[in-house]
C-alpha cells in the first residue's frame, strides 16, 4: 500500500474532499482502471511496473490504518470494530496528499449503526466499474479457487464477504452483484461516472478519457493512449511472467487472464445463468446485460478477443 503518514501525536486530521474511490465488485476491472491511471498520472515512457501499483493506490481494507487507530493486533478486529472506524480511517486517507488519492475498493454501500461503509465529506469523486455478472462469477471462481456453483452463490448472497488475509488485509462486506452495483451507481454524493467494462473494451480511448475529465485532469488523447497501450492486458501478462503479482491469488495460475467478454456466458451452465438472472434480472437490464424480453446481450459481438 502506499505509504502512509501518521497524524501527529494527539491531532485529529481534517476531513478533505480528496479521496477518489476506484469502487467495483472483485473481477470487474479494477487492477486494469489502476494501472491505467499510473501510467496517466505519472505519463513516464515506458509501463508502469505492475508490482509498485501498492505504492501509488490506497486501498480500503488494508489492516494497517485500522491497526495503527485501534491499537489492536490484525487478529482482534472483527467486523463491527473495523466498521466503526472507517470514518477515522478515511478522515485519515484523506490527508496523505494535496487534491487527488486513489483508493480500491471493493466494499458494499451500507449503514451500520448510523456509519455509512464510505465517508461522503472525505470524497472527491468516484469511478465505479460495472461488469455482466456471467463473467465476474468466471473470473471470481478462477481467481478465489473455488467451483462456478460457490462463485454464482457469492453474486446472489446480500452478506457476502470478501476473505480477508491474516497477515495485512480485512474482510469486507460485498454483499450481493446487483444491490453493489446500483447502490454505488445511484450514490450521488459520491460523485459517482459508471463505467461498464466492456466499454473500456469497446471503446477504450473514450471510456478511459471519460476518467480523466471527471477527475477533473486536464486530457491529452496521445497521452490517454500511450497510457491504454502500457495498461492492455498483454504488457501486464508479460509482467506477471517474468516477476509475477504481488496481487495475484495462490489459488490461481496467474492474475491477467484473457479479459475476455462473454467467457462466462459459455462456462456456465443454463441453471448458474439463470440463477444470475433471477437474482439480478433488473441491475442486468439496467446495466444492458439483459434486453427488454430479458434475453443475454451479447457484448463480445464485433468485439476482437484478447490474445
Amino acid at each position: 500500500m502506499a505509504t502512509l503518514r501518521p497524524p501527529p501525536p494527539g491531532a485529529t486530521p481534517p476531513v478533505r474532499p480528496t479521496l477518489v474511490w476506484l469502487a467495483s465488485y472483485p473481477k470487474s476491472g479494477n487492477t486494469w482502471l489502476r494501472l491505467f491511471l499510473a501510467n496517466y498520472l505519472l505519463d513516464r515512457s515506458e509501463p508502469f511496473p505492475i508490482n509498485d501499483l501498492p505504492k501509488l493506490t490506497f486501498a480500503d481494507n488494508v489492516a494497517e490504518p485500522y491497526v495503527k487507530l485501534s491499537g489492536r493486533p490484525i487478529e482482534a478486529l472483527d467486523e463491527a470494530t473495523v466498521h466503526a472506524l472507517r470514518p477515522q480511517v478515511h478522515r485519515l486517507l484523506s490527508t496523505q496528499g494535496p487534491d487527488l488519492i486513489l483508493v480500491k475498493t471493493h466494499v458494499a454501500l451500507y449503514v451500520s449503526n448510523g456509519i455509512p461503509s464510505i465517508t461522503v465529506p472525505a470524497t472527491r469523486a468516484t469511478v465505479y466499474l460495472v461488469r455482466n455478472p456471467f463473467d465476474v462469477a468466471d473470473s471470481f471462481a478462477q481467481h478465489f479457487g473455488v467451483g462456478l456453483d460457490q462463485a454464482v452463490d457469492t453474486l446472489c448472497s446480500p452478506n457476502a464477504l470478501l476473505r480477508g488475509d491474516p497477515r495485512r488485509k480485512l474482510g469486507q462486506r460485498i454483499g450481493d452483484w446487483g444491490s453493489h452495483a446500483t447502490r454505488w451507481a445511484d450514490a450521488a454524493p459520491l460523485n459517482p461516472l459508471v463505467l461498464r467494462y466492456e466499454d473500456l473494451r469497446r471503446d477504450p480511448l473514450g471510456a478511459f478519457s471519460a476518467v480523466v475529465r471527471h477527475l477533473g485532469l486536464p486530457c491529452d488523447p496521445p497521452r490517454v493512449e500511450r497510457a491504454i497501450g502500457f495498461a492492455a492486458f498483454d504488457e501486464a501478462r508479460r509482467q506477471e511472467e517474468r516477476v509475477g503479482f504481488v496481487e495475484g491469488s495462490s489459488k490461481a495460475e496467474r492474475f491477467f487472464r484473457a479479459g475476455q467478454i462473454g467467457r462466462g456466458r459459455d462456462r456456465l451452465g443454463e441453471e448458474q445463468r439463470g440463477r444470475l438472472v433471477a437474482a439480478h434480472g433488473e441491475a442486468m437490464r439496467r446495466f444492458g446485460y439483459l434486453d427488454a424480453d430479458g434475453r443475454p446481450v451479447d457484448h463480445a459481438v464485433g468485439l476482437e478477443p484478447a490474445s
